[in-house]
């Protein structure tokens, strides 16, 4: 699944599509990363919250990975885990992930909506797959100044040495001056915690 969400404060702009992410049923710590980019020259983007609007057949649902702020012209990475009751195959819903936080005393709400499916067997790993596992990396070396570390970069699927390559490829986003605010949301789903679910139940990995 790829799907990319820049958003302003007070203004939303879809970037790209989010197709189906799936998920097996009964199974434990499938991960959503949201990759938060702060293209706003001057002003961070404080007290960072993350909240989830849940479908009903996903059980919990934990913000594991929430950064106090991201910093004027930086990034940082959110994370959400997640657990998926016994369901029937086929079984479709909404996992609503909303971002909040101020910039420049301003209040700033990010919303990105995430397609579930269940299906026998789910992919080890979807979205916006680079090489490695996305982390959080504040102040990691950013070799082409574009605001984004070259870990997390890499993680994604984008190129470390080119400032044009950013996750999420290119997008025209509307400036709002020293308020504007964007974020890019990357997706990614990891298997880490469904495959111990999996072995369980005695089926491969």
């Amino acid at each position: 699944m790829r799907g990319w969400l820049a958003l302003l404060s007070g203004f939303a702009l879809l970037v790209g599509p989010a197709a189906a992410y799936e998920v097996e049923s009964d199974s434990a710590g499938n991960s959503i990363y949201v990759l938060l980019i702060n293209e706003n020259p001057i002003a961070s983007f404080d007290s960072v919250s993350v909240s989830e609007d849940l479908p009903a057949f996903v059980s919990t649902a934990t913000a594991s990975i929430v950064p106090a702020s991201v910093p004027a012209q930086g990034s940082d990475l959110a994370a959400v885990s997640f657990d998926v009751g016994a369901v029937a195959l086929g079984s479709t819903g909404d996992l609503t992930l909303t971002v909040s936080g101020n910039a420049a005393g301003q209040p700033v709400e990010m919303v990105l909506t995430v397609p579930l499916t269940v299906v026998a067997v789910a992919p080890v790993a979807q979205g916006v797959v680079g090489q490695g596992v996305p982390a959080p990396d504040p102040g990691g070396v950013d070799s082409d100044g574009d605001g984004v570390s070259d870990a997390l970069e890499i993680a994604f699927g984008s190129n470390p040495n080119d400032a044009a390559s950013i996750p999420g490829g290119p997008q025209a986003v509307p400036a709002l001056g020293v308020l504007g605010l964007a974020g890019l949301a990357a997706l990614l789903a990891l298997g880490a915690g469904w495959r111990s679910a999996r072995r369980e139940r005695g089926r491969p990995c």
